[in-house]
């Protein structure tokens, strides 16, 4: 049930587009469309016009520009976006960035991190929990030149081509509806499988949060990415961990856990010493291609090459989209699914001031 009406405290703040920083300039871009591009200078005036191909040197810029298209989307480096794209000079770069209405940023964004074909009660979850995740980068980088960008460190963000009906109707039904917590929205934070159990974001990044906490996700156990495995030689790790300066990896120990079972601290035995470290940390040297979550165990084989078996995929913090998806199977409703991983939240419906 949608519970109140949001309106920012900052009554200057807007919400109608969002920034998406698509690149960093080089010396040659280029842009198509099917209809007419049209570039705009600081001072709103048309200052050139290409049919269908546009090519720039932006590298020289000394005030932003605006290309805007008479159909319905720019395409760049083989992506089409909705909106306008903006060129703008910042801090000795040249930013790309794609200017576009919130609610077509979701169209692109959900089937970006969810496959289009999961059930509608997990792609509206999706979709609330992309909403209340780009509001509040909105508003944390409202004096920034950017929002978010368009990788796993903000959200995935694919443009006009990755659209699918399915997720554009999930956005449609649950349009404007984000998450709060005490009057403001949450951090909503989303991964992809949590092993059986969430983790608690204190654990993670530091800080806690009361609506974020750890429960148990018996529902991921089903999906094809629940468990994982790798093999890493001995020469691979030595490279991966050689900012270390440990010399040649002897070992690599798990110290203690989190009760998520998730490892809190390791430590690597080289040649020339050891070190204790994070596994937050050892994971991101490892790549998280290579070590999917920190609920993992790790051992040296006889043969010098070490042996990964863990289950998750992902920081593990708030909802599981693997979890959503086994719980939309289930008959649960986004909103049951969404308050099964934030607690004591409330669904409020935004409005826009602009």
């Amino acid at each position: 049930m949608v519970v109140s009406t949001w309106v920012p405290s900052d009554q200057n703040l807007g919400f109608s587009t969002v920034r998406v920083l698509l690149s960093e300039a080089g010396t040659e871009e280029s842009f198509r469309s099917k209809e007419t591009i049209e570039v705009y200078d600081a001072n709103d005036l048309v200052i050139k016009k290409a049919y269908e191909f546009l090519s720039m040197d932006p590298s020289a810029l000394k005030a932003p520009i605006r290309l805007v298209s008479t159909g319905d989307y720019i395409e760049y480096k083989g992506s089409q976006y909705r909106g306008q794209i903006e060129i703008k000079p910042y801090n000795g770069k040249v930013l790309i960035i794609n200017k576009v209405p919130l609610e077509e940023y979701l169209f692109s964004v959900v089937p970006s991190e969810v496959p289009a074909s999961w059930p509608d009660e997990a792609l509206k979850a999706q979709a609330v929990c992309a909403r209340t995740y780009v509001v509040r980068e909105m508003i944390a980088k409202a004096k920034q030149p950017y929002d978010v960008d368009t990788t796993t460190n903000t959200q995935v963000y694919r443009g006009k081509t990755k659209e699918h009906m399915n997720t554009t109707r999930a956005v449609e039904d649950t349009q404007g509806l984000i998450l709060l917590y005490r009057g403001a929205p949450i951090q909503s934070f989303f991964h992809s499988n949590s092993g059986g159990v969430t983790e608690d974001p204190v654990n993670v990044w530091g800080s806690k949060l009361d609506y974020l906490v750890s429960v148990r996700s018996e529902y991921d156990k089903d999906a094809e990415n629940f468990a994982w495995e790798e093999k890493i030689s001995q020469g691979s790790m030595n490279q991966i961990l050689s900012s270390l300066n440990l010399g040649e990896i002897q070992d690599v120990v798990v110290v203690n856990r989190f009760p998520s079972s998730r490892v809190n601290e390791l430590e690597i035995l080289g040649t020339r010493g050891t070190k204790k470290m994070k596994a937050v940390e050892f994971r991101k040297l490892m790549g998280a291609s290579r070590l999917k979550s920190t609920r993992f165990g790790i051992r040296r084989e006889e043969d010098g090459n070490f042996f990964l078996k863990g289950v998750g995929s992902g920081h593990g913090v708030g909802l599981s989209q693997w979890g959503s998806y086994a719980m939309a199977k289930e008959n649960f409703d986004y909103k049951e699914i969404l308050s099964f991983y934030y607690k004591d939240i409330e669904f409020a419906r935004m409005m826009q001031n602009n």
